[in-house]
């Protein structure tokens, strides 16, 4: 019995120990987190886990980089590859920091612009950029970037004195989804997110704003499983890709049978229309401003899989640059015909990445190529 009533005493003490070092943590974090992570930064960049801390909220357009980063640590899907951004926080060659408001060419886009799991140098862009030393190259795009985003982000930077003599839009497969479904483009061109509430998002965005340590610990926590996964689904000796449900979602619209898509929010044509819409108020604002528009678009594996040369996505796109694009580039031809000489595995193997949907080095040379040539 007095054996039983002292482990009770001492378990009953850690137990407060422990809620006080808690409480005590969680007001550091409060009042100085943000110095302390500051201070950690040349060894935190230094890690696998500082992805978190390069990819920031802005509340105007959501989400971008960081500014002035040279990260060496970043987990790509065939090894590290290093990210740097110049003083504007667009993604750049690592010896480019301090560069100027003007620029010929702008890219914009998502993760397919920003250069998914490559180097700069490997990536469309950064390849473009080398070939044309003389021109001004702006890479614009970020991961999860859609068309409402795109309109917020090129609007501020106008406002802040950004020139460009044209923007190249890289319009995704994914797009039509995320402006449907995430993004909100309010009357003052910010962007909120849709369904906020639900998706816990403002609690998630007061932990990062107010206790930015503990946000990131329990960053480091999730990527660290997540890397665990990613090794283990590696190692399997699957022959076919594997695809995510959510990636599988963002391709779908453009061979669905049915006029509705559950996880859509309205009809199919509907959020058609809508990013066609959005598109338009960039064309007006960019002709506003006596910049010309370009737009390219390209196939995730899905539509090399599942639908057509002429897929819907082709079609709007094809129809909106009749009376709006400087160049309208279409690489669905090139796939389409590479899995006709060949085969849907054998493309996928050679121009993309493994159980994903992004392009390889040796797919970014392909839309490397065309920008050459084209421009």
């Amino acid at each position: 019995m007095f054996i039983l009533k002292n482990l009770i005493n001492f378990f009953y003490k850690s137990l407060i120990i422990l809620i006080i070092t808690f409480f005590i943590s969680l007001a550091i974090d409060y009042l100085f987190g943000k110095k302390i992570l500051k201070l950690l930064n040349s060894y935190l960049i230094e890690t696998e886990f500082y992805g978190r801390l390069l990819r920031v909220d802005n509340s105007i357009y959501h989400h971008g980089l960081m500014p002035n980063v040279n990260y060496k640590k970043n987990s790509g899907f065939e090894g590290e590859f290093t990210i740097c951004t110049n003083n504007h926080g667009f993604r750049d060659s690592c010896n480019k920091k301090n560069v100027s408001k003007n620029f010929d060419i702008g890219f914009m886009g998502d993760s397919f612009v920003e250069g998914h799991s490559i180097n700069f140098e490997e990536s469309f862009v950064g390849i473009f950029s080398d070939n044309k030393k003389k021109i001004k190259v702006a890479n614009l795009g970020v991961s999860s970037y859609s068309p409402k985003i795109f309109y917020s982000k090129i609007n501020h930077l106008l406002s802040k004195g950004f020139k460009f003599r044209e923007i190249i839009f890289f319009i995704d497969i994914s797009d039509l989804y995320d402006d449907n479904v995430n993004y909100k483009l309010n009357n003052d061109l910010t962007i909120s997110e849709i369904d906020f509430k639900n998706k816990g998002l403002k609690r998630r965005r007061f932990l990062r704003t107010n206790f930015p340590l503990t946000n990131y610990y329990m960053y480091v926590l999730k990527k660290n499983r997540q890397i665990k996964n990613e090794n283990k689904k590696s190692s399997e000796d699957n022959k076919i890709p594997i695809f995510n449900k959510k990636a599988n979602y963002k391709a779908e619209w453009t061979y669905y049978n049915k006029k509705s898509h559950p996880e859509y929010i309205g009809t199919i044509k509907e959020g058609q229309q809508n990013l066609v819409d959005v598109m338009d108020k960039i064309y007006l604002m960019l002709k506003r401003n006596n910049i010309k528009m370009s737009l390219a678009i390209y196939p995730w594996p899905q539509q090399l899989k599942e639908d057509k040369v002429n897929s819907k996505h082709v079609i709007m796109w094809e129809e909106f640059c009749k009376t709006r694009c400087n160049n309208f580039i279409n690489y669905f031809p090139f796939f389409f015909n590479e899995k006709e000489r060949y085969s849907f595995l054998e493309v996928y193997k050679k121009y993309y990445f493994w159980n994903d949907v992004h392009f390889n080095a040796e797919g970014n040379k392909v839309i490397a190529k065309e920008l050459i040539e084209k421009f």
